[in-house]
């Protein structure tokens, strides 16, 4: 121990200096050090769970952003499907409608071509009743003074027989 105290130490202050040492320690230990510890530790723990909490976020992100490629490709589909079947819906309608309109042009025609048979045979009808009375006409203005009035009477009524069994 005298060595020490050559060198300028002295022993009472030493170990007076670890004693202080040794109880400021455990103070320190005890009463700041543990809540200390404690704070680090719970802020660790925070700090994990909020990278977990991002990473799940990020998934669940990405997870989304799937679906949502998915939800537009199959709207894409069914918008492609729908103007498909709107051009066929549209070709057949217009089918349709040029088939009635086809039907009713034909109707009409044949109406027509109906109505022009009649109207023909009508004016045919008129035409030859008029040609008979002409001929009649000119049968009478042509046998008078030709024949007797007799003769001319039988000639006649021949000719009227003749003309109407022509016209039906």
């Amino acid at each position: 121990m005298e060595a020490l105290g050559q060198f300028g130490v002295n022993i009472w202050l030493l170990t007076a200096q670890i004693v202080n040492f040794l109880i400021i320690f455990y103070v320190i230990r005890r009463f700041a050090l543990k809540p200390i510890l404690s704070v680090l530790k719970n802020r660790e723990k925070t700090i994990k769970e909020g990278l977990q909490q991002a990473e799940e976020a990020r998934k669940m992100f990405e997870d989304a952003q799937e679906k949502e490629k998915e939800l537009l490709k199959k709207a894409h589909t069914e918008v492609k499907q729908l103007l498909e079947e709107a051009k066929s819906q549209r070709k057949d309608m217009l089918q349709t409608a040029e088939a009635q309109t086809r039907e009713a042009a034909e109707k009409i025609l044949a109406e027509a071509r109906s109505q022009i048979v009649l109207e023909t045979k009508e004016a045919e009808k008129r035409l030859s009743a008029h040609v008979s009375q002409l001929a009649v006409m000119y049968l009478e203005k042509s046998l008078t003074g030709v024949f007797g009035e007799k003769e001319q009477s039988e000639i006649f009524d021949k000719a009227l027989k003749s003309v109407k069994k022509k016209a039906d």
